[in-house]
């Protein structure tokens, strides 16, 4: 029989006996599992780049810039002195949009544009819009007035001297004036532009002349 233990006499370690099965409280460590060694392969070898997709991408992409430079935004080398001094007779070259500013119908007094009508000149001319439709013009000693007002007009270095009588600009049509007024082809020879006379919008110049 297990010897108790008495609280009378101190504790002693030795002296206590644990209780047998089934009575036994006491903590067993549970059996120790093998380990085994586990060998986990990482398969670093690199994917395989498809040669051909990544060419066929490159060349859309290219082929996309080309479209859009040809057909949406193409541009324009400047020749001539008319519209000096915003743009320099050599070296200029102007960026421009041929589709969205019809779409939203966004042309606006002191915007630039090109004008390509046989009916008004061999080749291309690049202009700045003055009068809009339904607007009366009217030049004297070079001074523009828009519906009696004098318009300010800090872009032009040379002035010219010419008159134009008042005249009203048309529906849909535009009164075009070169910045070099004195040597410029414009409105004040062959009068307004329609607006299917204007093919595209300046949108920047590069080289850039500040």
């Amino acid at each position: 029989m297990n010897k108790d233990y008495n609280h009378n006499e101190p504790y002693n370690p030795n002296n206590y006996q644990y209780p047998v099965a089934p009575y036994q409280s006491y903590y067993l460590p549970p059996e120790e599992l093998p380990v085994h060694n586990v060998r986990v392969e990482i398969n670093q070898e690199k994917p395989r780049r498809n040669w051909f997709q990544t060419l066929m991408r490159y060349a859309l992409v290219w082929l996309g810039v080309f479209l859009l430079v040809k057909f949406i935004i193409p541009s324009y080398d400047v020749q001539g002195a008319s519209m000096e001094p915003t743009y320099q007779v050599s070296g200029d070259r102007v960026l421009t949009d041929q589709v969205f500013f019809k779409v939203f119908d966004d042309i606006n007094r002191g915007d630039i544009v090109v004008i390509n009508d046989k009916s008004v000149s061999k080749d291309a001319l690049i202009k700045r819009v003055i009068g809009l439709p339904g607007e009366t013009i009217e030049i004297k000693q070079g001074t523009v007035y828009i519906n009696g007002a004098a318009l300010d007009e800090p872009y032009i270095k040379f002035k010219a001297h010419y008159n134009y009588p008042a005249t009203k600009v048309p529906p849909d049509s535009y009164f075009v004036l070169g910045d070099n007024r004195p040597v410029s082809l414009d409105s004040h020879y062959f009068g307004p532009v329609t607006k299917d006379q204007i093919v595209a919008k300046v949108l920047l110049t590069y080289p850039w002349h500040p």
